[in-house]
C-alpha cells in the first residue's frame, strides 16, 4: 500500500482519537456544573524575577555550607560543562514529566488526562492536566519537581561533595519559580476547592462549590 494511504489512515485515526478525547473531557467536566469557575494567572515576567531571586538565595543557602564543609576543588573541564548541559536539558523535560506523573496519579482518569506542550511565546514547556484536581493534590503535583530535582540533589551534595549535584539542585529550585507562584496564589483557597491547569497560560482555574 502507498504512503498516501497510510498517511490518510493515520490522519483519520488522529481525528477519531481527538473526538473521543473531547467526549471524554465533556463527560469529565459535567460534574462541575454546580461550581463557580475563576481564572488565576501569574505574571510570567515576575516569575522570571522570582527565579533569579531563588537562584541567588538557594545558591547561598546550600553553597556556603557546601564550601565550608566539603572544601571543593574547582576544576574547569569542557566535558563537565557538556555533561551539565545535557543533564540540565534532560531535567527540563523531566520536570514536566514529574508534574504529569503526579497529576496523573491523582486524576480520576489517570494519565489519559495529561497533556504536554510548549508556550512558544515564552519558550516554556508545560504539563497540563485536563481535569480539575483537589487542591492538595494539585499542590503536591505542582511542587514535586522542585523537591525531586531541586531540593534533594542540593541536600545530597552537602553529604557527597558533588559540585554538579549542587549546581543542578540550585538551578531546578529556581526553575520551579512559576510553580511556587501558582501555589502561592492558591494559599487562601479552601481545601474543598478544585484546581484546573490553564490550557494556554501560566496559571490555573479555581472551582468553588456553589452554596
Amino acid at each position: 500500500m502507498s504512503l498516501v494511504f497510510w498517511h490518510k489512515v493515520i490522519g483519520v485515526t488522529a481525528i477519531l482519537y481527538e473526538l473521543c478525547y473531547l467526549c471524554f473531557l465533556h463527560k469529565s467536566m459535567s460534574r462541575f456544573d454546580d461550581y463557580i469557575k475563576e481564572e488565576k494567572i501569574i505574571d510570567i515576567y515576575k516569575a522570571s524575577k522570582l527565579a533569579f531571586i531563588l537562584f541567588v538565595v538557594a545558591g547561598l543557602l546550600f553553597g556556603i555550607p557546601f564550601y565550608i564543609f566539603r572544601s571543593p576543588e574547582f576544576t574547569f573541564l569542557w566535558q563537565n560543562i557538556l555533561i551539565f548541559a545535557l543533564l540540565f536539558m534532560g531535567g527540563i523535560v523531566l520536570h514536566e514529566l514529574i508534574h504529569g506523573l503526579f497529576f496523573g496519579l491523582f486524576a480520576k482518569h489517570k494519565l489519559r488526562s495529561i497533556r504536554f506542550g510548549v508556550l512558544w511565546e515564552y519558550l516554556a514547556p508545560y504539563c497540563h492536566c485536563t481535569e480539575p484536581l483537589k487542591l492538595r493534590h494539585y499542590v503536591v503535583g505542582a511542587l514535586m519537581p522542585a523537591f525531586i530535582l531541586g531540593l534533594i540533589p542540593a541536600v545530597v551534595s552537602l553529604f557527597n561533595g558533588n559540585l554538579m549535584s549542587l549546581i543542578l539542585g540550585v538551578f531546578f529550585i529556581s526553575a520551579a519559580a512559576g510553580d511556587f507562584m501558582v501555589v502561592w496564589i492558591l494559599r487562601k483557597e479552601s481545601p474543598d476547592n478544585f484546581v484546573l491547569d490553564h490550557p494556554s497560560e501560566a496559571g490555573c482555574y479555581i472551582y468553588r462549590k456553589i452554596n
